[in-house]
C-alpha cells in the first residue's frame, strides 16, 4: 500500500527518477497527470530537461520523488544519457500507435545498459485510451522485454489509467531486497552524501520547455 498511518516509523528519502522516450509518447502528460492529475492537451515538446517534485507515502517511508522528464528529439540525446549516473529508477516510455517509438526505445534501453549503475527500469506503452489506433502489440513487447528482464506496463496519461501503479512500480522495485539500513544510508535524505539533487534545468543551461 502507500500510505503508512504510523508516522512513527516513517523515514524520509529522496528517489529520482527519469522518463525517457521519443518526443510525443507522452512523458510530460504522464508527469503532469502524476504530479498534478492535469493532462495538458496541446503537447509541445520539451526543451533539454525538467524536474518536478512529488511527495509519497510508501511502506515505512516517507519519500520525496524527484522525477526527471527528459527531451525525445536527437539533439538532447548527449544530456539524457548524463543523467543516467545520476537516477534510482528509469520509466522508457513508447506509444503503442507509433511502431517507431518502440523501435528507437530500444535504442534508449541499450543506451542505459551501457551506463548501469544500479538503477532499476521499467517499460511503458502510453495511450491505451487509442487502443482502436494500435500498432504495437503487448505480446511483442513482452516477448523483448522478457529478454532484457524488464516489467512492460501500459497506462493512459490521458485517463489516468495506470499512472500511479507505474511510478510506485518502480518505486518498489528500487526499495526492493533492502534492508532499511540499506535503504537509508542509500536513499536517506541525511544519508549518503551521493544522494545530492540533480543539477537544475538552469544549471544545465536548458530553457524551460513545454509539455509533449
Amino acid at each position: 500500500m502507500e500510505k503508512n498511518t504510523n508516522n512513527n516509523k516513517t523515514s524520509e528519502l529522496k528517489i529520482k527518477l527519469l522518463i525517457i522516450g521519443d518526443s510525443d509518447v507522452g512523458k510530460t502528460s504522464m508527469l503532469l497527470k502524476y504530479t498534478d492529475n492535469f493532462f495538458p492537451e496541446s503537447h509541445l515538446a520539451t526543451i533539454g530537461v525538467e524536474f518536478k517534485t512529488k511527495e509519497i507515502e510508501f511502506q515505512d517511508y516517507k519519500i520525496s520523488l524527484q522525477i526527471w522528464d527528459t527531451a525525445g528529439q536527437e539533439r538532447f540525446r548527449s544530456i539524457t544519457k548524463s543523467f543516467f549516473r545520476s537516477t534510482n529508477g528509469i520509466i522508457f516510455m513508447y506509444d503503442i500507435t507509433d511502431k517507431n517509438t518502440f523501435k528507437n526505445v530500444k535504442d534508449w534501453v541499450k543506451d542505459s545498459e551501457n551506463n548501469d549503475t544500479g538503477f532499476k527500469k521499467i517499460l511503458v506503452g502510453n495511450k491505451i485510451d487509442l487502443k482502436n489506433k494500435r500498432k504495437v502489440e503487448l505480446k511483442e513487447v513482452k516477448e523483448w522485454a522478457d529478454k532484457k528482464e524488464l516489467e512492460v506496463m501500459e497506462a493512459s496519461a490521458k485517463l489516468g489509467t495506470n499512472v500511479d501503479k507505474v511510478f510506485l512500480r518502480l518505486v518498489e522495485l528500487i526499495l526492493d531486497k533492502k534492508t532499511k539500513d540499506e535503504i537509508i544510508k542509500k536513499y536517506g535524505i541525511n544519508g549518503n552524501k551521493e544522494n545530492t539533487k540533480l543539477k537544475s534545468s538552469k544549471e544545465t543551461n536548458n530553457k524551460k520547455g513545454k509539455c509533449c
